[in-house]
This record gives structure tokens, sequence and C-alpha cells, in this order.
């Protein structure tokens, strides 16, 4: 009977280490997406970055106040687990009370206030989870492999979890189910106590009375300068529907704000039909027409510059981009298209476009449009049709474009391999075409142009200008590529167009200046003499060295397309724009400063404990724990980004990625035990100083099996791309299966370091595992910045081969940390 409860005993630990690794990666995936909402995405991502960092402060506290280690460890552990529920529910609430607005920062001095009340308030819940952990693993060390895999295999299953939670509940909802997780944590802890209980089942009763009537304090407090917030203060203006998922939130509404038609010509004399607002996280506002099959209500398309490439050849099969509204696809139908293929990484807009929004399009994705939930990259690499026009269309509006908001977002259909795959997808004389808004000083319009003529040049065009021709109108650029050279009869309508709707040449085979620059004008024709120079292969390093912004080609290393700042340039910028700062608070800048915070505040709590503790015998663990933090964490985001494009639904490759790598993770933590010496070196003071050297060999014999990690990195680092092309074309099911198995040997052997790395501790010095769990917590956020950061400037590449040289660093801290344990406990003091 003992040996039965013991064994119930250890499985309600394990249970409660796996519900609270499931709340917390759920809580932080959760609150990311919230606040990608409320604010903006990198703003959403510093926010829950920093206060990750609750994780690290947790083994700080244990080192400054040890003295939380000697009471009774699973009633403290109960209590935690329900102080992470209450934490969860209080950060999200007062986050919603915290006048906290990026927009603000240019001219409100207390919105620096404000953010540090966000960290403080979202570090509460790690902080709590941490402890929970951190107590775990100093109390039952000898366990640590099994724990951690409990550990992991929760935090899998929260990637998994939260897709059907988000579709059930929205938001909020998804805060409230981690809050009842977290007391599942509590109960599996320890169910005794009858005054915990009733704190819990009261607790329970709220959350529960919260999730069934949904009082407005719980919803999702949107910043007003969004622009669903914006549309939304309109006369008259109404929200009709919210539809929450994994991959955003979408709005539909009905305001005088809706009304677009990107670049339309002043020369339309019309007036447009109904619009109803699509939002994907109240700030990507689009459109959906009113459209009942007549196409004289659809005249105004003839004047959009979206139109150009119909100008130019009759269509007959088309493939458009995630056209969300649908204004493109009402483009095509006006003039004729014999099929129209969509493709969406979003399977919420198909759905909704389907159901919801189906009358009031005229079922627009439906007849002779054929919608597919994939990337366009991922349906044209299986080679099944090729089409007479492709085309790239601009879906989002010009603010959050112009502010920069895109600077950290990762784009694969904007890279040169996306252009090659673009235009190999075309009939032999198709043409493919993009539209960007049009941004003064010129970034993305050029960074354009140079993706296509990089693209033209890869797949042997000599002369990639005669297959490139742009226009611009008074706010879009919009730009041709002819898989074929064009032919003067082409080049003649494209001027037709242009002369007929007043849009502006940009480029055309062997065009003149003087033809630029002639109805939307500038004081000199800056578009035309840029694209030139671009164009010419003895002028294009030159120009790509000198121009105030970085408009190279970005390829698939650096998907990074709207990041166009130079670290290089910024005096030069700041002078630019008038010696003004706020330009700066923009992603590609701001991931800087994300990183210098966590930077300074990881050192301060890894510092605190030298004033308790003083210097430890061996330090070696400190530099070993941080650098496999840094490590797992390059090795997981470049997973994510090399999976994207070949899973092609970007939602469900973050959530499958990252399944398989803690899945894995957890597997090989388990089997970590079988890695790990588990008895102490004998001290000479008892007499065993004899059997020392051979035991000591023994446990430095097994580490070379941790060589491993390193080596599969540099190899994942150069053939995983290659391997993956191979797959493409796959069935869907059939890359979710190849990308698990591709992934498990490498998530297996990343498992390990963790829980040999305490076992280590454990026999050498276990008081010092808090301190172990702090230097990992606080270098795993520096190392999901430091990724970013790299990969901007260097790409994904290297991130992955810099895993790989800090996992071989993390071998060599631990050799020196069983050797240095080895000659302390030979001399004695």
């Amino acid at each position: 009977m003992q040996t039965k409860a013991k064994h119930l005993e250890g499985m309600g630990l394990f249970a409660g280490v796996c519900l609270t690794s499931l709340a917390t990666l759920m809580l932080q995936v959760s609150l990311t997406r919230i606040f990608s909402v409320a604010l903006w995405h990198h703003f959403a991502f510093m926010v829950v970055s920093i206060a990750f960092l609750g994780f690290g402060a947790s083994g700080t506290f244990l080192m400054i106040a040890p003295k939380i280690k000697e009471r009774p460890m699973r009633p403290m552990l109960a209590k935690l687990a329900l102080g992470l529920s209450v934490a969860g529910l209080t950060s999200y609430l007062c986050s919603n009370r915290i006048p906290f607005d990026p927009a603000r920062l240019m001219w409100d001095r207390y919105q620096l206030v404000y953010l540090l009340g966000y960290y403080g308030v979202f570090a509460m819940p790690f902080f709590f989870s941490g402890l929970i952990l951190a107590l775990v693993y100093t109390h039952r060390a000898e366990s640590v492999g099994r724990l951690y895999a409990w550990d992991l295999a929760g935090a899998a299953l929260g990637c998994m979890g939260i897709f059907w939670i988000y579709s059930l509940a929205g938001g909020s909802g998804a805060i409230l189910a981690v809050c009842l997780l977290a007391v599942l944590a509590s109960l599996a802890f320890s169910s005794n106590g009858w005054r915990l209980n009733l704190v819990r089942w009261t607790w329970v009763a709220m959350l529960c009375l919260i999730m069934v009537t949904k009082p407005g304090f719980v919803n999702v407090n949107i910043s007003p300068y969004k622009a669903l917030m914006a549309a939304l203060r309109y006369p008259d203006a109404r929200l009709l529907e919210t539809r929450w998922h994994a991959a955003g939130r979408l709005d539909i509404i009905e305001s005088g704000a809706v009304r677009f038609a990107p670049g339309l010509s002043l020369e339309f004399r019309g007036s447009l039909p109904k619009q109803l607002g699509l939002c994907l996280d109240a700030s990507r506002l689009n459109a959906v027409t009113r459209f009942n099959g007549n196409m004289d209500g659809i005249t105004f398309t003839e004047f959009l510059p979206a139109s150009l490439p119909y100008a130019v050849k009759e269509p007959g099969d088309v493939l458009i981009m995630e056209p969300m509204g649908g204004l493109d696809i009402l483009a095509a139908l006006y003039y004729g298209a014999r099929k129209i293929v969509t493709t969406h990484s979003s399977p919420l807009v198909i759905k909704t476009m389907k159901t919801s929004l189906g009358p009031f399009s005229g079922n627009l994705y439906q007849g002779i449009v054929t919608s597919v939930a994939e990337q366009a990259r991922s349906f044209l690499g299986r080679g099944r049709m090729h089409f007479d026009v492709i085309q790239l269309p601009l879906t989002d509006s010009v603010g959050a474009v112009s502010s920069g908001l895109y600077g950290l977002s990762e784009d694969y259909t904007l890279t040169v391999e996306a252009f090659q795959a673009y235009i190999g997808g075309l009939k032999p004389d198709g043409l493919f075409t993009a539209t960007v808004y049009l941004l003064p000083p010129p970034r993305h319009e050029v960074r354009l142009v140079s993706l296509a003529c990089s693209a033209l040049e890869g797949m042997g065009a000599g002369h990639p200008e005669r297959h490139l021709a742009a226009i611009r109108t008074w706010g879009a650029f919009t730009m041709l590529v002819k898989k074929s050279p064009f032919e003067p009869q082409e080049i003649q309508r494209i001027k037709d167009f242009c002369n007929r709707l007043r849009f502006d040449l940009v480029h055309y085979p062997n065009m003149t200046r003087a033809e630029a620059n002639v109805y939307n004008r500038f004081p000199g024709p800056i578009y035309h003499d840029i694209i030139q120079k671009l164009l010419s292969p003895h002028d294009r390093e030159a120009f790509y060295n000198e121009y105030l912004f970085d408009v190279r080609p970005v390829t698939d290393e650096r998907p990074f397309f709207y990041h166009n700042f130079r670290m290089d340039k910024i005096a030069s910028l700041y002078h630019a724009v008038g010696n003004k700062w706020q330009l700066f608070v923009e992603g590609g800048y701001l991931v800087h400063l994300i990183f210098l915070q966590a930077l300074v505040v990881s050192l301060v709590m890894i510092a605190l404990p030298l004033k308790k503790t003083g210097l430890p015998s061996s330090s070696w663990f400190l530099a070993y724990f941080g650098l496999i933090g840094i490590a797992f964490m390059f090795t997981e985001i470049c997973l994510i980004q090399r999976f994207i494009l070949f899973l092609a639904r970007p939602v469900y490759a973050f959530s499958i990625v990252l399944f398989s790598v803690l899945f894995a993770s957890a597997i090989g933590s388990y089997c970590s035990r079988k890695l790990a010496v588990t008895t102490s070196l004998p001290s000479p003071l008892k007499g065993g100083g004899g059997d020392r050297k051979p035991l000591l060999i023994k446990r430095l014999g097994r580490l070379p099996v941790l060589a491993i990690a390193p080596l599969l990195l540099i190899a994942y680092a150069f053939l995983l791309g290659r391997a993956l092309d191979l797959a493409v074309g796959w069935p869907f099911w059939m890359r979710y299966v190849a990308a698990f198995f591709l992934i498990l040997p490498l998530g297996f052997m990343m498992g390990m370091f963790f829980p040999v790395g305490v076992h280590t501790l454990r026999l050498s010095s276990r008081g010092t595992i808090p301190w172990a769990w702090c230097v990992n917590g606080c270098t795993s956020v520096i190392g999901s910045v430091l990724a970013v950061v790299i990969a901007l400037g260097y790409g994904f590449k290297t991130v992955l081969c810099l895993a790989g040289l800090s996992y071989s660093l993390a071998i060599v801290a631990l050799v020196f940390q069983n050797l240095s344990y080895h000659r302390y406990k030979g001399n004695p003091q």
C-alpha cells in the first residue's frame, strides 16, 4: 500500500509539472496573440519577451531567499500553482487598464512608465510558473530527466491545444482556460487542506462565471490608433462580427472609412459600390465589395493599377495570392478570366468569405474561383498548373506599411526564390504582377524591382530590364514581370493604359527619362532614375552601398522584405528626417532595444545571488546553462522558419514544429538518465580517493554523445533546405509526418542537455540548481531576441551554425565543471 501511495504521489508531481508547463506555454502564446491585436506584433513580442524573464527571476528569488526550499514541497507547489492561476487573470486585467499605447510614445513621456508597468504585471504569472519548476528540479534533482520530460511534454501539448481553445473561446477565453489549467496543476500537486480547497473551488467558480457571462471588462482593449478602432469611430459605424483563430482575429465592420480601391485613377467619375471592412488583428483593413454578378456594378476595377496585366493581354488562367476581400478577383472577373485560383495562408478568411460574407460578395469564392488553403509557393511547387497571370495584390492599409510595423515580420512571398517560383509558374508569355503602396522615400518599391531583377538573372535572363515594366499612380506602385521579353505591341498597351488613366510610367524596355513623372509629379523622376541604376549591372552595387535604405534583394535566408533600415546609416537617416527619433520606434530597430533590455535585466538577475552566496567553487555551470539556453532558442526559432514554407500554412507550421521539437526533447530528456552518472565522486576524507579517477573517466566518457547535437545542427544548416525542397510537392499529411521525423533526432539530442547539467550540479553543488535555472531562463529570452537580430543581418543558416557552436562550448563547459569538482573534492578546504 505504501508503495502504491508513493507511486500515486509521484504521478501527481509529474502531472502537476505537465499541467504547469501546458498552462505557461498557452499563456505565453495567448498573450502574444492578444497583444498583437491590442497593440502591434512587434510590441507584443517585446512585452512578452521581457515579461518571460520572470522565469529567470524565480531562480534568483530562490537563491536569495533559500528558506522557501525548506518548506514542505507539495503544499507549497499547490499554493504556487493557484498563484499562477490568479496571476494569469490579474495580469491580463491589469494590462487592460494600463494606458500604454505605442503610438503615443512620440509625445507622451509617461508611456515609458506605463511600459514598465506592462513588464511588471506580465512577469507575475511567469514568476510563479518558474518558481514551481525550479523548486521541483531542486527537490527532485535525482528524477530531473523524467520531470523535465513531463515539463516539455506539457509545453508540446500546449502548442496543439491553443488552436481549438482560440476557436472556441476567443482571446480572453483562452486566458481563462489557462487559469483553469493552473488550478488543475494545483490539485495534482496536492488536494489536501480544506482552507486551500475552499479558496481553489471559489476561484474556479469565479472563473466559470466569467467564462459564461463574458463581462465587458475581460474584452481586449485595442489601441484607438489601430485601423479597426479608427474605422469604428466614423458615424453610424458598427462591428458586425468577430472571429478568433490561432492565426489571428478577424473583424467584419460597416463604416464610412471602408473605401478600398488602392491607386484608383482620378479619372474615375463614378462612386464605389458598398463595401464592408475586413480587419485582421485589428490593423490590416481590407474590404469586401458588394457584387451581384452584374459587371456594370464593378466598372471601377478598370481604373485600378492592378488591372494593368489585363490591359496587356487577355486573361485565361489567373492565380491571385492572398486576395482577402476579393477586389482583385472582381478585376479578373471583369476582364473575363476563364479560371481563377486563389491561395490563402489563413483559413479564417476563406471560411468567413464563404459563410458570413457569401451573400454580400455574390459568393465570390465559388463558381470559377477555386480557393486553396496554402501559400502560393507550395501550390506552384507541385507544378500541376501554369497561369497567364499571377498576381500579388495590395491587401493592407497604407498606415501599417508606412510606419514600418512589418520590419520584424518574415515574408516568404517576397523573396528571390519566391519570385522565381512565380515566374516559373507562368505560361511562356505569362505575366507576374505585384503592387505596393507608393511611399517616398522609395524603399519597398525599389526592393520589389531588385527582387524581380535578381530572380530573372538567377533564371538565366541576360537582360532582365527587357522582362520588366513598372508604373505608379498617386498612391501605388505596380510592377509587371514577363517570362519572355516584352514585345513592342505590349509596351504600347502599357503606355496607352497609363495615358488613359493618367498614371505615370516608371520603366519599360528602352524608356526615355522624359516619359517619366508626367501626371503625378515629383520634383524629378526619382523612381525612374533609381530603377535605372538598379537595373544597370555597372551601377547596381554602388547604388546599394550608397542608398540610405537597405533595398538589396532578400532571400529565404533573410526573408525580411519590410526591414529596410541600415544600422550603418542611422546618423544619416536621423539627419535626413529632421533630427526626429520617432522613426526609430520601428520593428527593425526595436529588436535591438529589446535585446538591450533583456541583456541588462538578465545580467542583474544573474548577478544578484553573488551578494548572498558569493562566488561558487566552480562557475562553469553558469556558462553551461547559459549556452544551452541560447542554443535551444536559436534552434527552435530557425526550425520554425525553415518549416513555415515547407508546411505551407504558417500557423500550423508554428504549432507542428514547436510540438515536434518539444516532444522529441521530452523523449531525449527521459532517456538522458542513461547518460548521466548518478553516483558522486568519493571523497578522499572518507577513504575513497583511490576510486575517484575511474569514476571521473566514466562520467566524462559519456559526454561525447552530446556532441551529436552540434554535428546535426551543422548538417541541418546546409542540408535541410535541400531535403525539404524534394518533398515540397507531397500531400499535407505526408509533409507533417516528414517534418516530425526530420526534427526528431535533433530534438531528441537537445532534450538531454538540461537534465545532464542538473545531474552534474546535484552531485557537486545542489544548492546552485535555482541559479542554473535563472541563467537558463534569462539566456533563453536573450537567445530568442538575438536569433532575430542575427537573422536580420546574416540569415537563419548563420543562426543554426551559432547554435551548434553554443552546444559545442556547452559540452566544453560541462567537462570543466566535472574537472573542477574533481579537483575541489580532491583538495577539500
